[in-house]
């Protein structure tokens, strides 16, 4: 009957076997007698033995694995295999693969890795020839149609290209470069960490002040043509929105004042610009500063008032109780947000005229044409007029 081998049983046998051997040797050296010195020696040097036999097999058996059985037996069969693909051009792929931090960049025709060892690629959104890449904790740029390197891996940082030129990190310093990798704009700006994304617009860009960090808006010479005074700058359909100090104001493409920093909130779509004035009013204009909509809500609620009627119910208990019928009172109250959506109420008629601003925290009916009004506890008639 066949003993069952155990990794127990295997462990034993090489163990005595190591012993064994250890013993051998000692003898060959003259160990033999069994005095206390002997003893004592051929303790120290079968420990010594094992030690670096211990270490000759792990190394050993590391340089097999690596060497044998990972390089020839598995990683041909894993480090090809591609679990996710990004194409840069219609035949130039970017690939993540399987069992490597590192991924590659691959010519489909040709079938073979172009760029091996590539962090990752970053294509432009204005579809420019040529992409950032990173390797090595470096990042350059290549041709996203050949996939050669064009600039080699050599910033700290780099952005995009948008209208031929990229911002990248040099020596600590923000510049601008060509397509040639050589520098166009060079004006000791400094590189800001807080989400900066260096793009051209139009044939501008925003960057910020070396100093108090606000941002201000480039032309392709390197020269301000906003000065970094705001605390956010961005361009959207034809107009160039700012922000400071939590207020909007709004410039045209050719920098002319559409509207002051005094703006809480200013929304832009292909359309209509909608502005909230400081009095909680909003308007929407067309991108030609026309008014299209003067009154701008967004609710309308009908307000209820208790009468001297009064009707018998009963609560839960059954126990019968008074209570006041409601009516509906003559005006309407209408909300609009304010920036961070603080709700502002005002009084309109059943016309849909606007009799109050919305000036008010709450509205309250208390009659069929009498108002109270927070935060200050103000009472108003129909028409608006404070009732004293």
């Amino acid at each position: 009957m066949k003993k069952e081998i155990t990794f127990k049983l295997w462990l034993l046998v090489l163990c005595k076997g190591i012993y064994q051997l250890v013993q051998k040797i000692s003898r060959l050296f003259g160990y033999k007698e069994p005095t206390t010195f002997g003893k004592t020696v051929w303790l120290i040097f079968a420990s010594c033995f094992t030690f670096l036999f211990l270490i000759f097999t792990g190394v050993i058996g590391y340089a097999f694995i690596d060497a044998i059985v990972y390089k020839k037996w598995i990683r041909p069969y894993t480090s090809e295999c591609v679990y996710h693909e990004k194409h840069l051009s219609n035949h130039i792929v970017f690939q993540d693969m399987y069992y490597r931090t590192e991924g590659r960049v691959y010519d489909e025709c040709l079938k073979k890795a172009v760029i091996e060892d590539v962090d990752w690629v970053v294509l432009s959104t204005d579809k420019d020839s040529l992409a950032v890449f990173s390797k090595n904790g470096k990042r350059g740029y290549l041709n996203r149609f050949t996939g050669e390197i064009a600039i080699p891996a050599v910033y700290t940082r780099a952005w995009v290209f948008s209208e031929g030129l990229a911002a990248v990190e040099r020596d600590n310093e923000l510049v601008f470069i060509d397509h040639s990798g050589n520098v166009v704009i060079d004006k000791d700006f400094k590189v800001h960490y807080d989400d900066p994304k260096y793009a051209f617009h139009d044939g501008y860009c925003v960057v910020k002040s070396d100093l108090s960090g606000t941002s201000g808006l480039i032309d392709r010479q390197g020269n301000w043509v906003l000065k970094p005074e705001y605390d956010n700058i961005s361009h959207e359909y034809g107009f160039w929105k700012v922000e400071k100090d939590n207020l909007f104001g709004l410039y045209s493409d050719e920098f002319e004042v559409v509207y002051d920093v005094i703006c809480p909130h200013i929304d832009i779509s292909e359309d209509v610009v909608e502005i909230r004035f400081p009095d909680h009013t909003a308007k929407r204009y067309d991108h030609a500063g026309n008014v299209v909509v003067d009154f701008v809500i967004d609710n309308v609620e009908n307000m209820n008032y208790p009468t001297t009627e009064l009707y018998t119910c009963e609560d839960e208990n059954g126990n019968s109780f008074n209570s006041p019928i409601y009516k509906v009172a003559k005006c309407q109250k209408y909300m609009v947000y304010s920036y961070h959506y603080i709700e502002y109420y005002g009084l309109i008629d059943r016309n849909g005229k606007r009799i109050t601003p919305p000036v008010y925290s709450s509205i309250e009916a208390i009659a069929e044409d009498l108002y109270l009004c927070q935060p200050h506890g103000i009472i108003v008639n129909g028409k608006g007029q404070p009732i004293k």
